[in-house]
């Protein structure tokens, strides 16, 4: 069994050896061996993923992390990496999930890429908002051509109506208009009239209906003080200042364990979640998804 192991880590270290050469072909070979030497680690499956990942092998990275989430349920970098790839195959749903666990994970265990995870959970929103929208804009094309159809053919059947008008006055619309030349043109000019007003008020209704979806000022209290980015985990300070979690961190490692504007001591085991603002961040964000990597 540890001769397994061991070989098993030997090929896992010639597989770093290949990832670092940007050899991806011969990485997945070792990692490959490494498995077969021992199929219980999560890892060889997360490192043979990323060499998917880079070669833009969605369903191969897809199966390696299932594997490596069977086998650890807590797995950061699978549920990171299929997230990733679920959001290339426009799987939006599982991919944010996975990508929502990844990140709750990389909070608990402190890891290094847990921004990046961040970036991927709202790029993640942003295409999926973009893939809905294009829908609803096909979607509203279609029928506002169908209901424009409707109106036009009504305007004809109310045309043929006054044009066809024939026994009491005559066998023919030439005699009609020869007879009641200014009866039938004010008639024809009614109908034109009430069916351009229709078909305006269509228009603008569906162009009302684009302009509340283009692209607006995001509130100010949305964004992070620290990146300017809208937060994903807005946490508050015991100043009352709000941060995205990753941030702040990342300032307490970097420059010291202060609140970057009020100059206050602050510690990570300070911080307590503002939910409220989360709640409103990620309604906002469902609504205008355009503004997810804003």
């Amino acid at each position: 069994m540890s001769n397994s192991v061991d070989r098993a880590e030997t090929h896992k270290t010639k597989g770093n050896f290949h990832f670092g050469k940007k050899d991806y072909d011969s990485a997945i070979k070792d990692y490959s061996e490494a498995i077969a030497q021992n199929p219980r680690n999560a890892v060889y499956y997360t490192n043979r993923a990323l060499c998917y990942l880079k070669l833009n092998k969605y369903d191969n990275v897809i199966s390696d992390c299932e594997t490596a989430i069977s086998i650890d349920a807590n797995s950061v970098k699978g549920h990171y990496m299929i997230g990733q790839a679920l959001t290339e195959k426009e799987e939006f749903g599982l991919a944010i999930s996975h990508l929502q666990k990844a990140y709750d994970h990389a909070i608990i265990d402190k890891v290094a890429f847990s921004a990046e995870i961040i970036q991927a959970l709202l790029n993640a929103r942003k295409k999926k908002w973009e893939v809905e929208n294009q829908r609803r804009q096909k979607s509203e094309s279609e029928t506002l051509k169908y209901i424009k159809g409707l109106i036009n053919a009504e305007r004809e059947k109310q045309l043929q109506k006054v044009t066809q008008s024939k026994g009491s006055i005559g066998s023919t619309f030439s005699k009609l208009v020869n007879s009641h030349p200014m009866e039938i043109q004010d008639k024809i000019n009614q109908i034109n009239r009430a069916h351009d007003e229709r078909l305006s008020q269509i228009e603008q209704v569906f162009a009302q209906s684009e302009e509340n979806l283009r692209q607006g000022e995001i509130p100010e209290y949305f964004l992070d003080k620290i990146s300017f980015n809208v937060m994903h985990d807005p946490v508050i300070t015991p100043s009352g200042i709000t941060y995205e979690r990753t941030h702040l961190k990342e300032h307490f490692k970097k420059i010291g364990y202060f609140d970057p504007l009020s100059r206050r001591e602050c510690r990570e085991n300070d911080l307590y979640p503002n939910l409220a603002l989360k709640e409103a961040i990620e309604d906002y964000l469902n609504k205008n998804g355009w503004a997810a990597d804003y």
